[in-house]
This record gives structure tokens, C-alpha cells and sequence, in this order.
């Protein structure tokens, strides 16, 4: 993505209405309590919750920052009854920012949102009196994944390699940083009227126009930094255009850091300061080094000027590319695209979710697809003779990755994005599901995805497409058959029973890197190597002769010598009968180790 495109989507940034964080930032870190809406003394740097992933890129772990400060405060405070370690779907309600930033991902902040604003949700945690919260809530979510897109792809034009001294043009002068307890953040606010040029170019006039940032003093043990997050615009009697927002401390740029140094916004006239329309860029700046009661903050920038705004373009139909139902194949994922009619002249973005209410209305966990009143597209699709088997027929809803850890077991799909931005001229994106390759008989799954309109000004055409996953192709195992099922069962399972504790989806515990529940993991990762584990009969004496290639058995049996190497036991608190618990695993992995 090229400088001009991202000046282009930040501009229709702060036009705000519904998604995808610029290495302008790290965090606003907005605290929510009840009904409590932004507003220009609110703690919007709260602390957050400890847990980052370890398999985050710089980009996420910014945007992973900021819904720390904002769902994440909101969600732990309404709704960790249920969604923290269960009973209900995803760990989005967790005080582990990792386990709940992913969850909240696959879970879409859409749906989120819908069920928080629910009276009939889970009451009186749900419900209208959240309504303003939630609004400001996925207002400033949009904008972060917006900023998160343009993160991914700023990748480098010429322009970014000019020096702070070269770009600034205009200053908002200097104030000195309030005194403040540890950890305490006071707001400082600047008088746009008294800009002052750096340079040769005029002076803009902003009769009105303010700037404001919040600052915290950030303690933690010996560590102590300054945290600037928040740059707002607002009160101006015209519309502004600022771009490029350059930090100074005691008058000395802050060089090391991109935050804010790309921002491009456009602020619309009356703009109030407590609205998520007036804020800049959704980053924090964090500055380290020693602290004086004399400390000064102030803001060089390299264009602001008085613009105007045009209204919003006329809408573009939104509308996913794809038959009403697909049957899932095996490859491990299915690409869905998303059209625009015509190309936009403004952004515009998108949100995808799963449908997780009851199949056509019937209240029951399985129900029979018809080729009339209960989804017709996917009974044609199942049955395209126009008669199948009664079972063939029945569905349940398909699993989420997302959830307690026999979903990471038993799931279906799992969410690579759940939102995407339609640049300036573009008209098409493609969005990515992974799909479980397990190959269980088991009842018929369904997934009913929705897409809904965010950033821009768009209509929606087709938004649902149904995805089937046949379960019922799969074949039934024969009964002397050891399967991945059962070594996984609740009470008799060999893997859950000794290997779980230690292997499994809570991150703190996943020892080994990977997850017993997890079969493309441990595919991964090498635990499992399906279809390289041999056994066979030597024709000279008659010997059985195993040739182990995955690392799960060679651990479970490290004395026997066909192996070929001695390695600690596995489970660690000692060795595996043979007859009772090791020989179901090597009869699995024998038979090539299937996510059956």
C-alpha cells in the first residue's frame, strides 16, 4: 500500500460508522464502567490486563493494546460470569489479554456488541443501559482495525525518511506536563489560534479549533515512562485537515518512535471533544527516561489547514460473491469474496460473523434441513437427487475455535480476520475461514455467515451464505478401531487423561508448544508426523518392525528399542502401562494418526 492510499483511507477515517491502526499507534487504553461515555477527563489509559501473545506481530500486539483499554475493560466488568472460563461461548470476558483478544476475535466485535446490548441476552449484565458505552465502544474499535490495516501494509515510500525537522511546518507551542501521582493522567490542552509557522507557509485560521491529549505518568517498579495517547481536534467553527503529528518533550522531537508521525485525519466543524470523531489516531506514545516537575509536552505538525469536508458519497452495494450454500471441502480453509457494485470514492469496510442462533427457529441443537420452510439452498445442496437419508438431513451448528477447551477440540472454523477495508478504488476482497480437517461421522454442521457494512457509505445486498460441512461422507470407523475421539474422551481417554494437563490451550501450560486437543498443531509442530509411523513384518524372520517418525509416541515409549534413542517419559510422572495405555496410541499413530 503506497503513502497516498493510506493518506487517502485515513482521511474518511474519522467519518466514522462501523472498521480496519497505523504504526501511529499503541493505545488509548480506555477504561468503561456501566454506562460511562468518553469524555476529555475520562481514564482512557487504564491499566492493562497482563497475557500478550506470543505469536503477535508488532501490528497486533498495537491493536491488542488498545481493546486491553477498551472491550476488554468494558467485557470484564459485565460479562466475565459467562465468558470468562465458561460456561458460555469464548473467553472474551478473560483478565488474560491474550486469551481474550483472540477469542474476542473469532467472536467479531459485531456480534459482541449485539448480545451486550441485549435485554434478553443475559439481563442485568445485558441490556439498553449500554447502549452509549457500546456505541463509543465500536465506533473507536472501527478505527483501530482501520489503523491496523494501514499498519500491515505502510511499508515503506520515500516520504517516510525525511527527518522530523524537514517536515514540521507549524507548532502548537509547548506546555508544562501537570503534576500528577504515579499512574494518574491529567489532560493538557493547546489553542489552535496561536499556531505558529516553522516555516514559509501561512498561518491557517481556526477560530475555535482546540487540541487536546491525555498524559499519564505510568510507574511500574524502577520502570517510568510518560504514556500519550488521545490527540484530539474539536469546537472548530470549520472543518480541519491535519497530517503528520510530531512529539516533543522539553523541545526535543521524540525520534524513536512512528506514533502518530503518519496520522492523517479530517475533522468535521463542531466536532465535540468527547466523541470518538474528534480524536486523531488511536495510538499511545510511550517515553521513557527521567521525570522533572518541569517537563514540557509539546506538538510540531506537518500540515494542518481549514478544509472542507464533502458529504458522503452516494452508497455502493456490499454484497458477499458466492452460491447460498457451499459444501466445505478439505483443504484446511475456504476463501469467501465480498463486491463492491462500483468502486467507492471513499473507504469502505466490512464485518463478518457466524450466525449462532438456533437453525430456522426450532428449538433443539439438531434439526432437519427441508426442502421448503428450513433452509432449502442447503437441502438441495445435501440432497441434490431431491431425496437423502433422514439422517444426512440433520444439522447442528458448527463449532468455533473460540470457547472452553473441548471446542479447540472439536471445532470447525476459526476466523483469520473478521473485518476488511475496500480502499479507494477497490472492489473486491477475498476473506479467509480455516476449517478443521478432521474427519469424524458425526451429525451434518452448518455455518451461516453474515456480513455487515462499516466505514462508508454502503448498502447491503447479499449477506448470508451458508457453509456445510458433510459430516456424514465421513466413514464410520470400524469398531476395533482406535480413533482420536476416543483417546480424547472425558473419562477414559489416554491423551486427556495423562497428556492434557500439561498440553493444552491455556498458553501458561502448553508446555511443548502445542495442544493435545489441537490435531493442526501438533501437525504443526511435528508431535504427530500422519502417515510417516510405519509397521511391518521383516520376510526373512518374521519380526514386526516399527519405524517411528512422530515425536508423541517417542515420548510416551522412550524404551523401546525400535525407536532408537532414549529421551525423558512422557507423561512425567512416570511410564504408561504398555498393554492398556501406550498400545491404543501406537495402534492410532500405526494407522496414521487420523483426526478422526
Amino acid at each position: 500500500m503506497t503513502l497516498q492510499t493510506v493518506r487517502r483511507t485515513t482521511n474518511y477515517l474519522i467519518i466514522l460508522s462501523s472498521l480496519l491502526f497505523s504504526y501511529n499507534n499503541c493505545s488509548p487504553n480506555t477504561s468503561f464502567k456501566g454506562t460511562k461515555s468518553f469524555s476529555s477527563s475520562s481514564n482512557l489509559a487504564a491499566s492493562i490486563s497482563t497475557g500478550a501473545c506470543v505469536d503477535s506481530t508488532p501490528c497486533e500486539d498495537q491493536l491488542m493494546r488498545f481493546y486491553g483499554g477498551g472491550y476488554q475493560q468494558f467485557l470484564t466488568q459485565n460479562c466475565a460470569t459467562c465468558h470468562s472460563a465458561g460456561p458460555g461461548k469464548g473467553q472474551f470476558a478473560n483478565n488474560n489479554l491474550c486469551s481474550s483478544y483472540k477469542d474476542f476475535m473469532q467472536v467479531g466485535y459485531s456480534k459482541v456488541s449485539n448480545n451486550a446490548l441485549s435485554d434478553a441476552h443475559n439481563p442485568p449484565f445485558s441490556g439498553p443501559q449500554h447502549l452509549q458505552t457500546i456505541n463509543e465502544l465500536r465506533l473507536s474499535w472501527v478505527k483501530a482495525l482501520a489503523e491496523y490495516d494501514i499498519c500491515l501494509g505502510n511499508d515503506g515510500n520515500s516520504t517516510n525518511t525525511l527527518s522530523l525537522d524537514e517536515r514540521a511546518q507549524f507548532s502548537f507551542g509547548n506546555k508544562v506536563i501537570p503534576a500528577m501521582n504515579d499512574n494518574e493522567e491529567k489532560r493538557v490542552e493547546f489553542d489552535l489560534t496561536q499556531i505558529v509557522a516553522l516555516k514559509s507557509l501561512p498561518v491557517p485560521t481556526l477560530p475555535g479549533a482546540k487540541f487536546s491529549v491525555m498524559i499519564k505518568k505510568e510507574v511500574k517498579g524502577e520502570n517510568k515512562t510518560y504514556v500519550i495517547h488521545s490527540p484530539k481536534i474539536f469546537n472548530s467553527t470549520q472543518d480541519i485537515h491535519l497530517k503528520g503529528l510530531f512529539t516533543k518533550i522539553n523541545g526535543r522531537y521524540i525520534q524513536y518512535s512512528t506514533n502518530f508521525r503518519f496520522a492523517e485525519a479530517k475533522i468535521r466543524k463542531g466536532t465535540l471533544e468527547n466523541t470518538p470523531d474528534a480524536i486523531i489516531s488511536t495510538g499511545a506514545l510511550v517515553i521513557a527516561g527521567a521525570m522533572s516537575p518541569s517537563d514540557q509536552v509539546g506538538f510540531d505538525v506537518e500540515l494542518i489547514e481549514a478544509t472542507v469536508i464533502p458529504p458522503p458519497p452516494p452508497p455502493v452495494q456490499l454484497a458477499i460473491n458466492a452460491p447460498n450454500a457451499i459444501t466445505v471441502d478439505s483443504s484446511g480453509f475456504i476463501d469467501l469474496e465480498v463486491k463492491l457494485s462500483q468502486a467507492s470514492t471513499e473507504t469502505v469496510s466490512f464485518v463478518i460473523s457466524a450466525d449462532d442462533s438456533r437453525i430456522c427457529g426450532v428449538n433443539s441443537d439438531i434439526v432437519s434441513v427441508n426442502n421448503s420452510t428450513c433452509l432449502p439452498d442447503v437441502y438441495n445442496l445435501i440432497c441434490p437427487s431431491g431425496t437423502c437419508s433422514p439422517e444426512a438431513q440433520k444439522f447442528s451448528r458448527a463449532r468455533s475455535i473460540a470457547g472452553t477447551p473441548f471446542n479447540r477440540f472439536d471445532w470447525d472454523y476459526k476466523f483469520t480476520s473478521t473485518s476488511m477495508v475496500f480502499a479507494v478504488g477497490e472492489t473486491s476482497k477475498t476473506i479467509r475461514l480455516n476449517l478443521s480437517k478432521d474427519v469424524r461421522y458425526e451429525t451434518n454442521r452448518l455455518l451461516s455467515l453474515k456480513v455487515e457494512t462499516g466505514i462508508g457509505n454502503a448498502v447491503l445486498g447479499k449477506s448470508v451464505v451458508h457453509l456445510v460441512f458433510n459430516k456424514r461422507k465421513n466413514p464410520v470407523p470400524p469398531s476395533n478401531e482406535v480413533t482420536y475421539s476416543m483417546l480424547m474422551s472425558a473419562n477414559t481417554g489416554i491423551l486427556k487423561l495423562h497428556c492434557n494437563n500439561c498440553h493444552n490451550s491455556d498458553e501458561a501450560q502448553q508446555q511443548g508448544g502445542y495442544d493435545i486437543a489441537d490435531w493442526d498443531l501438533m501437525v504443526n509442530r511435528g508431535v504427530l508426523k500422519p502417515g510417516q509411523d510405519f509397521r511391518r513384518i521383516d520376510p526373512t524372520t518374521g519380526n514386526v518392525i516399527k519405524t517411528y517418525a512422530s515425536k508423541m509416541f517417542k515420548r510416551m515409549n522412550t524404551q523401546d528399542p525400535d525407536i532408537g534413542t532414549f529421551l525423558g517419559p512422557m507423561p512425567k510422572d512416570g511410564y504408561l502401562d504398555y498393554d492398556t495405555e501406550i498400545s491404543p496410541v501406537e495402534n492410532w499413530i500405526l494407522n496414521g494418526a487420523k483426526n478422526n
